[in-house]
C-alpha cells in the first residue's frame, strides 16, 4: 500500500511537471509569434530601450533594416554587435541585394529573418528562434 502510494505521488510530480515544462514552451512560442507579429505588420516601429536580439540595455542601440536600408523599412532594435553580425551576414546574400532596383523585396525580408531568427537563438538559446529559422531556410530560394 505504502509503494502504491509512493508511485502515486512519483506520478503526479512527472505529470505536474510535464505540465508546467508544456506552459514554459507554449509561452515562449506565444512570445516568439507576438513579436515576429509586431515585425511583420508594423513597418515603423519605434525604436527600443533593449537590444532585440539579445537583450542588452546598456549599450549602443541601433536600428537595423532587416531587408537592408535600400529595400525597406522594416527594422528592429540591435546593440553594436548585433547590428554588426547582421550587417555582415546580409554582404554575403544574393547579388541580386545590391539592386536598389530588385524586385524579389520579399526574399530580403524572408533571408533577413533568417540572419535574426539564428542569431537570435545564438545568444538566448531559445530553440524556438532556430525552429523558425530552420523551417523558413527549407526551400529558400532567393529566385
Amino acid at each position: 500500500m505504502i509503494n502504491m502510494i509512493a508511485q502515486i505521488s512519483l506520478s503526479s510530480k512527472i505529470y505536474d511537471s510535464i505540465f508546467r515544462a508544456n506552459e514554459m514552451i507554449n509561452r515562449e512560442c506565444q512570445n516568439a509569434l507576438d513579436w515576429i507579429t509586431d515585425i511583420i505588420e508594423n513597418s515603423d516601429r519605434p525604436k527600443r530601450n533593449e537590444c532585440e536580439i539579445c537583450g542588452h540595455t546598456n549599450k549602443k542601440l541601433e536600428l537595423h533594416h532587416i531587408r537592408g536600408h535600400k529595400h525597406g523599412n522594416e527594422t528592429i532594435t540591435v546593440c553594436q554587435e548585433c547590428h554588426e553580425t547582421l550587417s555582415e551576414n546580409q554582404r554575403l546574400w544574393d547579388r541580386s541585394w545590391l539592386d536598389q532596383n530588385a524586385e524579389n523585396k520579399d526574399v530580403f525580408f524572408e533571408r533577413g529573418l533568417i540572419d535574426i531568427f539564428e542569431l537570435k537563438y545564438r545568444k538566448t538559446g531559445q530553440e524556438i528562434f532556430l525552429l523558425i529559422a530552420e523551417e523558413l531556410k527549407r526551400g529558400f530560394s532567393y529566385d
